[in-house]
């Protein structure tokens, strides 16, 4: 029995892929590495291939092996490490000493210092079938390395002026950066500015089962190290979800969880398969569903109270918490 779920709104994934799409200049393909950031690759690949994405963007040939059967035959998978050589994979070369026979795409670095050729050293003699770099500040427009970085890149496409060239990330996409979209975090519902509203459909819903309700007293110690106590008598709900599932401890006493729309603090520390949530004057029981992150409490609120980012909440979700996709056609289901 799971006592943590992810629910997967795979209607408002598909809206979110829409919308990049419309606004990419020509079109948007779909970064599902680690496991689509944790949603699942295969059931988000499948949903946004029946969409019409044909571009999909992995990190490493072991995830391409594992999303290639999810996708149609005419879909692309791209491995952004390069080191690729199974069949239905495309390599993206980052390095002379990637380029091969076949099918290739070519990486640049316009400044980012990570993966990918120097402009200069772009062999000539190429035909690849993507050529791509990576905006290191798109979700700050106003920051000006993003124009330093489109005018490298608009040198090195002037090159190969026949392929198709992909630059825009999620921000970058809404930025207005031209070319082939790459959107990550805002397909899963993130943020992908990091200082305007998102404008992103909420996607993933983070809830863990209540397993006890508690009276407890005004003073009571609560929780390991007797960190947490409630300011008066009330009730207290024990949620079977932990740092094991996901829920960072950085919440301890200070995050909430939201039922039917009303925010419960946390109490005390989360600790690795339990959370204590302070439910005083709130009817529910064992059994019901409490959200941690979703449409009352937002992805990126949790990202900024656990001093992180919304990719990494989203990709700490643990392997023991079940993954449900929704789509209004079929209701709830199980993962496929």
């Amino acid at each position: 029995m799971h006592h943590g779920r992810l629910t997967v709104d795979l209607d408002a994934l598909a809206e979110n892929y829409r919308t990049f799409d419309r606004l990419a200049s020509a079109g948007a393909g779909a970064v599902v590495k680690a496991n689509a950031y944790g949603i699942g690759a295969a059931a988000v690949a499948r949903r946004l291939a029946a969409e019409g994405c044909r571009r999909f963007f992995v990190a490493t040939e072991r995830e391409g092996i594992e999303l290639r059967p999810a996708l149609p035959d005419d879909g692309e998978v791209f491995v952004l490490s390069g080191e690729a050589t199974a069949p239905g994979l495309i390599p993206v070369a980052n390095q002379a000493a990637q380029l091969r026979a076949g099918p290739i795409a070519v990486h640049v670095d316009t400044g980012m210092q990570r993966l990918g050729f120097q402009p200069a050293d772009v062999p000539a003699h190429l035909n690849p079938r993507l050529l791509l770099s990576h905006l290191a500040c798109a979700d700050t427009p106003e920051h000006p390395l993003n124009a330093l970085q489109q005018q490298r890149f608009d040198a090195v496409k002037a090159r190969f002026p026949n392929v198709p060239a992909s630059l825009a990330n999620s921000a970058g996409i809404l930025n207005g950066v031209p070319g082939v979209g790459r959107p990550g975090i805002g397909l899963y519902g993130g943020n992908p500015w990091a200082e305007r509203p998102n404008p992103m459909r909420c996607v993933a819903t983070l809830e863990g089962q209540v397993l006890q309700v508690r009276n407890v007293r005004a003073g009571d110690p609560i929780g390991y190290g007797a960190a947490g106590s409630m300011p008066r008598d009330g009730i207290l709900a024990v949620v079977g979800i932990g740092y094991a599932d996901g829920l960072s401890r950085l919440l301890s006493g200070k995050g909430a969880a939201a039922f039917r729309g009303k925010r419960l603090p946390i109490v005390g520390r989360v600790s690795m398969d339990l959370t204590h949530v302070d439910a005083t004057g709130v009817a529910l029981g064992a059994g019901d569903w409490l959200e941690f992150f979703g449409p009352h409490i937002s992805l990126d609120e949790v990202a900024r109270q656990t001093q992180t980012i919304p990719y990494e909440t989203l990709i700490r979700v643990g392997s023991r918490v079940e993954r449900r996709y929704v789509e209004r056609a079929r209701g709830a289901a199980a993962p496929p």
